[in-house]
């Protein structure tokens, strides 16, 4: 028994140390392959980074983008949704399926190796007809509404090509979906579209998804008389640009040859780029109540000669940029009328839009021009050839029209130059600021925000003229006029609100603002020979500041001056009035200068720097009895000689002069307060005061 036990006690711990001597090398292997990992198979885990398309009908072919995959086809399981697609072709970085029966839209996912990738969703159209088999139509063709209610009737992902006169007709309720790049409608060669929805079933045009810019747009590039979308949604479009605007929208008329349509309460939204693009040798025969929202760029873009297309029932707002572009282009065959829009008009190029016809503006319109642009009336060349056209911007008190610059700020634009002399220009209840930022015509030596030139005419009344980079108004040549220029305000321009000929004067008026906020708080004349006409120099509430004429000449008058009680002349160095003839001093002259100020309101002739003998004086040859100087202020005259046969003072007569001076000061004369040449002239004086004449205060007779 002993033995036995022994035995069996012997047995049971041979057991357990096997046991433990399995364990430890079960353990230690384990601890080996631990440290020895990197000799097992790694597995790769696919990506996918992209598909394209992401929507489309039964049968598809899709490309998928991304990385890890099987270069065995069968090795890659796709699935759509679920729905399990074949592989046409595979690399490790690209497979080709085609979207399978059944296919329902949500995530596109890859299996390789047990591994799992999941994609973007692919959107599955269901639709009743593809068209791209026929996408060249030379008969003409309809596209009835074939699916019920909202269903996509038609699926386009081609370019669908209407040529030879041939018509296509799409009818009400028809929804068309479109993919890729050149996909969408385009007439050409005669060809015309026709797509005519109601109120009630619209027709639509959109994209295969939501995004802006699936498929490329609907272009006119034909005549066909029934070229016409009407209750119709364009919608998705403006992928790439058009080969003959160069520019991305969803309907566009085509440059390369005249075009033709008509767009009627139509909407055109969510598109890339414009929502509609007009090139300038197109004809959009009628637009009327369109909405045109939420595209990338501007609601339209248009040439200048294509202003007169839009109406002023569509809305445009909403855009990325809320505005109607203006390409430069030419008024020139046709009459054009700006509707009000409900978004500014932006003329976008950095150059003179030039007006040979009439344009026409509407109450309330804003009009804004980047740096560079401008309105020009007239050639560009030859300045002062006969120029036709005009330019009528009538607003209201309510409804003013508005000029600016896109940039806030003085001198921000060209302007608006006249050379016209159309009675149909009119600048009435505007608002005109910012231009002035370079001369718009080629003999233009400053800028302003309005330059008038040649024999140009304009009306210009209850108009606000501010902020320009010089002048406010600049009458370039001598026989422009200001026409009926009433109640205006000069403002915050840099220089002086108005720069104009002597003999021009008589064109402004005295209700008109002028003090306030310019750099120069006067008028600036241009001494010019007063010969042809009588001038009447209004009381404006700033001086006139006088300067030489062109060739740095005196003044000379031969015609009737009146002046009106309360004005003020100023008189840069060098300038002076002169009645008489600058050649032979004793020709008789029928001039005269009649200054009849009142004890309230003196009219003052000052030099435009204070002191003594700053400018040249009044010379007096003529012995009308017109000559009559009442309540005034001479000072600071006679600062050199001022006929060929001497004389220097505030007042000069020579010749036989004949001067009333009444109730009147001189003094701080460079020479005599008042001196004469060549006798026989007759002065009476009373109530004067003569004070600090370096020669004297009357020389002899």
């Amino acid at each position: 028994m002993e033995k036995s036990n022994v035995k069996a006690q012997s047995s049971l711990i041979l057991q357990i140390v096997s046991c433990i001597i399995l364990f430890v090398v079960i353990g230690c292997s384990k601890s080996g392959d631990d440290n020895s990992g990197d000799d097992d198979p790694q597995v790769m885990v696919p990506t996918i980074s992209s598909i394209s398309p992401t929507s489309g009908t039964i049968g598809t072919e899709v490309t998928i983008s991304g990385n890890n995959f099987s270069g065995t086809s069968n090795e890659n399981e796709v699935s759509f949704n679920g729905t399990a697609a074949n592989v046409k072709s595979a690399t490790s970085t690209q497979l080709v399926v085609n979207v399978p029966d059944n296919a329902t839209s949500g995530a596109v996912s890859l299996v390789v190796d047990g591994e799992t990738a999941t994609g973007p969703s692919f959107t599955v159209i269901e639709a009743n007809a593809s068209l791209c088999d026929t996408n060249e139509i030379f008969d003409n063709t309809t596209w009835p509404d074939i699916a019920p209610g909202n269903e996509i009737d038609y699926v386009v992902q081609c370019a669908i090509s209407v040529k030879g006169n041939a018509l296509l007709t799409i009818e009400p309720g028809v929804i068309i979906a479109f993919e890729g790049e050149e996909s969408g409608i385009y007439t050409s060669e005669g060809g015309g579209l026709k797509a005519i929805g109601t109120s009630n079933d619209p027709i639509i045009f959109k994209g295969t998804s939501e995004n802006k810019g699936v498929w490329k747009g609907v272009y006119f590039g034909s005549n066909h008389p029934e070229n016409r979308l009407e209750y119709v949604s364009v919608m998705h479009a403006g992928r790439t640009a058009s080969g003959q605007s160069g520019e991305k929208g969803a309907v566009q008329l085509s440059r390369d040859e005249d075009s033709s349509a008509e767009i009627v309460n139509c909407t055109i939204e969510n598109n890339d780029g414009y929502g509609l693009f007009i090139t300038d040798e197109s004809e959009l025969k009628e637009f009327s109540e369109n909405t045109i929202t939420n595209n990338e760029d501007a609601p339209v873009g248009l040439f200048f000669n294509q202003l007169g297309a839009l109406d002023g029932a569509s809305d445009y707002q909403g855009n990325g940029k809320d505005y109607i572009e203006v390409w430069e282009n030419v008024i020139e065959d046709d009459e054009v009328s700006m509707a009000l829009v409900n978004v500014p008009y932006r003329f976008v190029q950095s150059t003179r839009y030039d007006i040979k016809n009439n344009l026409n503006i509407e109450p309330g319109n804003i009009l804004e021009f980047t740096s560079g642009a401008g309105f020009r009336l007239g050639e560009a060349a030859s300045d002062c050839s006969n120029a036709s056209g005009s330019l009528n911007a009538t607003g209201n008190m309510a409804n003013p029209i508005t000029f600016r610059g896109v940039t806030s700020g003085i001198g921000t634009w060209l302007g608006i130059g006249f050379n016209s002399s159309s009675p149909n220009n009119k600048l009435i209840y505007c608002q005109i600021s910012g231009g002035g930022s370079d001369g718009i015509y080629n003999a233009s030596t400053f800028a302003a925000n309005i330059t008038l030139q040649c024999d140009s005419r304009v009306t210009i009344q209850n108009t606000t003229i501010s902020e320009s980079g010089e002048f406010g108004i600049y009458v370039l040549d001598d026989d422009a006029e200001l026409e009926d220029f009433q109640e205006n305000t000069l403002s915050d321009n840099e220089l002086a609100p108005v720069w104009l000929h002597l003999p021009q004067v008589n064109q402004l008026d005295p209700a008109t603002s002028y003090a306030n906020g310019n750099g120069r708080t006067y008028i600036q004349v241009e001494g010019d020979a007063v010969t042809d006409a009588d001038l009447v120099i209004k009381k404006l509430d700033v001086p006139y500041r006088i300067d030489t004429d062109l060739s740095g000449r005196e003044t000379y008058v031969e015609k009737a001056i009146t002046i009106e009680a309360g004005t003020i002349l100023e008189f840069e160095t060098g300038a002076g009035l002169v009645l008489g003839s600058p050649g032979v001093d004793c020709i008789p002259t029928t001039g005269s200068l009649n200054a009849q100020g009142t004890m309230e309101e003196s009219i003052i002739f000052r030099g435009a720097s204070e002191g003594q003998g700053t400018w040249l004086g009044i010379g007096i040859n003529s012995s009308s009895s017109e000559n009559l100087f009442t309540y005034c202020e001479i000072i600071g005259g006679g600062a050199e000689q001022m006929y060929n046969a001497g004389g220097q003072g505030n007042i000069v007569m020579t010749c036989g002069a004949n001067l009333t001076l009444q109730n009147s000061s001189v003094k701080d004369s460079g020479g005599w307060g008042i001196d004469f040449v060549q006798g026989s002239n007759n002065l009476s004086q009373s109530g004067n005061t003569y004070a600090n004449n370096a020669s004297g205060n009357i020389a002899s007779n």
